[in-house]
């Protein structure tokens, strides 16, 4: 089942991809925030949306994609949606992470379990907190 984001471009290009990783932090961030304060009813919306983010980045770094490239993608992509109007940054947030689903879908056991576990990590220390010494 391909998503519109797919069927509008059957290869995404790198700068789709950091579009979409870029709609999805910003999707995200709020929802961070509420956990960061113990809000723990957004916490499998935030798995989620991690979870479609790491799959968009791990295909994009299968395809070649690198740190300093993707950086400046990323940051490209995070200007260019300041400037959207809010009905179409919530449209590409939700066919972006369905794309994420569907990759996340279409990938080996060992790469799910891959994404699965660096999400879980990742939304498990925004749920923990900083680490006190």
């Amino acid at each position: 089942m391909a998503t519109t984001a797919l069927a509008a471009e059957p290869t995404p290009s790198h700068e789709h991809r950091a579009a979409c990783v870029a709609a999805l932090t910003t999707q995200a961030e709020p929802l961070a925030a509420r956990l960061k304060n113990g809000d723990r009813s957004v916490e499998a919306e935030l798995l989620k949306l991690t979870q479609s983010g790491f799959a968009i980045i791990g295909i994009a770094y299968q395809d070649g994609l690198r740190k300093p490239e993707a950086d400046q993608l990323l940051e490209t992509a995070k200007k260019a949606q300041k400037s959207m109007p809010a009905p179409a940054l919530s449209q590409l947030q939700a066919s972006c992470q369905l794309e994420g689903a569907q990759v996340l879908a279409d990938a080996n056991a060992l790469e799910r379990f891959l994404v699965t576990s660096a999400a879980e990590r990742r939304v498990k220390r925004i749920a923990d907190g900083p680490k006190k010494r």
